[in-house]
């Protein structure tokens, strides 16, 4: 049976889950489903080809929105835990105004809504972005204290990492999850194939169609293991502590590197080339990648 904090154990029947069209949060749902659960998910948009495919699994699927904390109010109803994967990705042209609106102010509204209910454990998602990078990456890394990664999603979901760690000192149930590069299959297929996620920049690369790419190492996890890791984090996590879902060592490589490896296995003779190092300044990829990433690329970084 899942437990809590202290041990004692909990009747976890029904999870919400945000984010639930997203790689993970689709698969979060089927694999809750699978193992017994009832997975509950809001949506913006009850019409879209992906809210269906979530009702045909077996989602309770009802509208909401992070930035609508009544609506938060009324799904986590009835629930109990809640396992938080929605937020706005990182991609090319994301605004400060969106990326605040809805990593800030809709986690604060999530974890408000969960507090209000009478505490419910929350597993929060973050990302890898904002931790120290210096030293290989384990559950007690801390903030990268230089602030290197200055995008709008590693600042926005650092800003809510800090309120849920705010809220774990006075004494919310908040367990924190941190995925790598995350791919794979997923019933909803028209978001786990969108522009610029992974899964698309390996169709892409298959069809010779990906540009080149920086040189910068990712872990790389299938969205399956992401899924199972927040579960396990509910059912036996403890507040304020980080669990990883990364996949071994040999894992962990540059887009270019992983997507070729997706060539090679699709026999294909299209390959994906890399940036050096000495081009990693230039004004062109700043104009292409922003001012951050080729920065970070330009670094060392420990062994996985």
């Amino acid at each position: 049976m899942p437990q809590g904090t202290s041990g004692r154990e909990l009747a976890v029947k029904t999870i919400f889950v945000t984010g639930a069209t997203g790689i993970l949060g689709a698969n979060l749902c089927t694999h809750l489903i699978a193992n017994g659960y009832n997975a509950r998910a809001t949506v913006r948009d009850m019409n879209a080809d992906d809210t269906k495919s979530l009702a045909d699994a077996g989602v309770e699927v009802m509208p909401g929105d992070l930035k609508d904390k009544d609506s938060l109010a009324r799904a986590i109803d009835g629930a109990d835990g809640i396992i938080h994967s929605g937020a706005m990705l990182g991609r090319p042209g994301a605004s400060w105004e969106e990326g605040y609106s809805t990593n800030v102010v809709g986690t604060i509204n999530l974890l408000s809504a969960a507090a209000d209910a009478g505490g419910l454990p929350i597993v929060q998602v973050l990302t890898t972005t904002f931790f120290d990078g210096e030293n290989t990456f384990n559950e007690d890394s801390p903030l990268d204290l230089h602030f290197n990664n200055r995008d709008v999603y590693s600042v926005t979901k650092r800003l809510a990492y800090v309120e849920g760690l705010a809220r774990v000192r006075e004494g919310q149930d908040i367990r924190f999850m941190v995925p790598g590069a995350i791919y794979g299959p997923s019933i909803c297929v028209e978001k786990a194939m969108s522009a610029n996620t992974f899964n698309d920049r390996f169709v892409k690369a298959i069809k010779g169609e990906m540009p080149t790419q920086l040189p910068l190492p990712m872990p790389w996890v299938t969205a399956n293991d992401c899924a199972y890791v927040c579960v396990a984090a509910l059912e036996k996590g403890e507040a304020g502590k980080k669990y990883i879902a990364h996949g071994p060592a040999d894992a962990t490589g540059t887009v270019a590197q992983i997507v070729n490896r997706a060539c090679e296995i699709a026999g294909t003779s299209n390959r994906v080339g890399e940036y050096g190092k000495d081009e990693l300044g230039s004004p062109e990829l700043i104009e292409i990648f922003g001012p951050t990433i080729p920065l970070l690329a330009q670094r060392s970084y420990p062994e996985p």
